[in-house]
């Protein structure tokens, strides 16, 4: 009963839903006069934990409560446990259609259409014309736009008979068709990306390729020609699909960045989100592959993201990721001071259970950077991980650490214990576990020609570290600075 689907979905519901499921329960229409509020009123005693105090959850012991005095039934129980379940679920649609204005209409104009309530069909329309007026552009923008004109289209047409009057909303159901199109592939093209840099296979370059085969800029190019209202967006998700999908062609990003700058107010929250989202993460990705003019931009992204609230804060709550995003990018940069405010600011912003630890990261990184070493190490030794990141993170600044205060005897067994980690742990996806594998093993050579400096060895180390292509940039990058610091000497 305690890992039942009935129970984890009643773990998820807030108080005012578990009241609502209560009345939806006792609904004749949705029990089909069936009376599962006594099993329910038990169950909500262990709300909202679910911890079977006292055995309070086994199904002897509620059986006994709603049927005081009978012989304990099997079958009834499972019935039961069944029958609400299902009314979760019924409940839980109820609630997402609730929610959903785009699948709502969908459903009540093809329902009004089968009745013939031609009248009430034209309501409907006016109400979600309505309703649009106030949304920004996005993904529910634009689908309902393609609804609400193609119900126009279909009303004069297949309703009235009038075809002559819904010409031009045909002419708008096209043109929003386009635009859902441009809109959904720019989010698939992203997501192709990722999963062709992870080695996806045939399947995702030949979707790929299959994207890349439409002309989408002739599209564009006639929207323009045309004077189309929505030419300028078009022309932006053109930029956002072809930024996915021709990384090393900059101009698409730089000019879907102008024009997000110059007009995130047309675009709804979630689209905001987004569009930041895919700008940052392009960054990333020059990043990585050694173009460090793309860290000043990343950074500009995001003090405008931060400034703006776009995509930022969730509730008043800022994620981990994005947080650690934006402070090792900053760092990156020099920007200490600008670091210590955000740090200031935004860690409250964190979930309590992760602000504390995250807090002695933060700072660890800001005394790295600055050089203080052994304060630095105080506060990585202060946070307790929270995932696999975190440790592999930690391990990198303290060897790094170790090696910077000639911490010779130490960093050779730190060095020992970190591969063991790493080779060791099945959870680390692999390219990882092969990138901070390479790190180690060329720290471990760097510290041996630095106890021997030999010039043919630093060089040799020096060619096959220029030329690898497994170790990430950042990692690379430092490694280097310490071997031209050794020729130096």
């Amino acid at each position: 009963m305690i890992d039942s689907r009935l129970i984890q979905t009643l773990k998820t519901l807030t108080k005012d839903e578990f009241k609502q499921f209560e009345k939806f329960v006792a609904s004749p229409f949705f029990n089909n006069g069936r009376n599962y509020l006594p099993f329910l009123k038990e169950l909500k005693k262990n709300y909202p934990g679910f911890e079977n105090k006292n055995d309070s959850l086994q199904p002897e012991n509620i059986y006994k409560k709603i049927y005081p005095g009978r012989n304990f039934d099997k079958q009834v129980m499972w019935n039961m446990v069944s029958q609400l379940e299902k009314l979760a679920m019924e409940f839980l649609l109820h609630i997402a259609l609730k929610g959903n204005m785009t699948q709502r209409y969908i459903l009540i104009f093809d329902e009004l259409s089968k009745r013939h309530l031609d009248k009430e069909i034209f309501k409907e329309i006016e109400k979600t014309d309505k309703y649009i007026s106030n949304l920004k552009f996005g993904q529910e923008y634009f689908y309902l736009k393609f609804i609400a004109e193609n119900s126009r289209a279909e009303y004069w047409r297949a309703i009235q008979g009038r075809r002559h009057k819904g010409v031009e909303a045909r002419v708008k159901t096209t043109e929003y068709l386009l635009l859902n199109i441009m809109v959904y592939l720019s989010l698939s093209a992203s997501g192709l990306k990722i999963n062709f840099l992870y080695n996806a296979g045939n399947e995702t370059k030949n979707a790929i390729e299959l994207v890349k085969s439409l002309d989408l800029k002739n599209l564009v190019d006639v929207a323009k020609k045309n004077n189309h209202i929505h030419a300028p967006v078009m022309m932006f998700y053109y930029n956002k699909i072809m930024c996915a999908l021709e990384e090393k062609e900059e101009s698409y990003f730089f000019e879907m960045k102008k024009f997000f700058e110059e007009n995130y107010n047309i675009f709804d929250r979630q689209e905001q989100s987004e569009i930041i989202t895919t700008l940052a993460n392009y960054c990333t990705f020059k990043t990585r592959q050694g173009n460090d003019k793309f860290l000043k931009i990343h950074f500009e992204i995001s003090k405008f993201r931060l400034e703006k609230e776009i995509g930022a804060c969730v509730n008043g709550r800022i994620s981990k990721v994005l947080y650690n995003q934006i402070l090792r990018n900053a760092l990156s940069l020099g920007e200490i001071k600008w670091t210590e405010n955000f740090v200031k600011e935004y860690t409250p912003m964190l979930k309590r259970e992760l602000q504390k630890t995250m807090n002695s990261m933060a700072w660890g990184y800001i005394h790295h950077v600055e050089k203080n070493y052994v304060e630095s190490l105080q506060c990585l030794n202060e946070v307790e991980f929270i995932d696999l990141r975190d440790k592999l993170l930690v391990r990198i600044l303290t060897a790094q650490a170790y090696y910077d205060l000639n911490n010779t005897e130490l960093l050779f067994y730190y060095i020992d214990s970190s591969k063991h980690f790493i080779g060791n742990n099945t959870v680390i996806e692999s390219n990882t576990k092969e990138a901070y594998m390479k790190f180690f093993n060329f720290l471990n050579k760097l510290l041996t020609c630095k106890e021997n400096p030999e010039q043919n060895k630093i060089k040799e180390l020096r060619e096959d570290l220029h030329f690898d292509q497994i170790l990430w940039y950042e990692h690379k990058k430092w490694l280097l600075e310490k071997i031209d610091e050794l020729f130096i000497k």
